[in-house]
């Protein structure tokens, strides 16, 4: 898959009392790769975190929300993104991730990606 193949759709998310604005870009998906290394000690690519939030890892669900909140102009450390994060909006979360990672991928053409 090719950085130009994401679409970027922006989706909203309370966390915390406050709103903001995910972006589910190449900025995410980068930021996302970078939280597994830095927050998980696990150096592994985009599409290895889809497929880790495909069976439920929590890491997965967290590296690709902040991803797609700092992706989308807010300011937020880590630490108090996690701390802010409660399963009360887990509901909502799944709907947003669901539509934007997925929204972000490009359609399947019944062709393999070319690397």
């Amino acid at each position: 898959m090719r950085g130009q193949d994401f679409s970027a759709p922006v989706k909203a998310v309370t966390l915390g009392g406050s709103t903001y604005d995910l972006v589910f870009s190449n900025r995410a998906a980068r930021i996302a790769e970078d939280v597994y290394a830095d927050q998980f000690g696990r150096d592994v690519n985009y599409l290895e975190i889809l497929r880790e939030m495909a069976r439920f890892k929590h890491r997965a669900l967290l590296a690709i929300v902040y991803g797609a909140l700092i992706a989308g102009g807010n300011t937020m450390s880590y630490d108090d993104f996690e701390a802010s994060f409660t399963y009360d909006s887990l509901d909502f979360l799944r709907d947003a991730i669901k539509d934007g990672v997925f929204g972000s991928l490009p359609e399947q053409d019944g062709e393999q990606p070319k690397n």
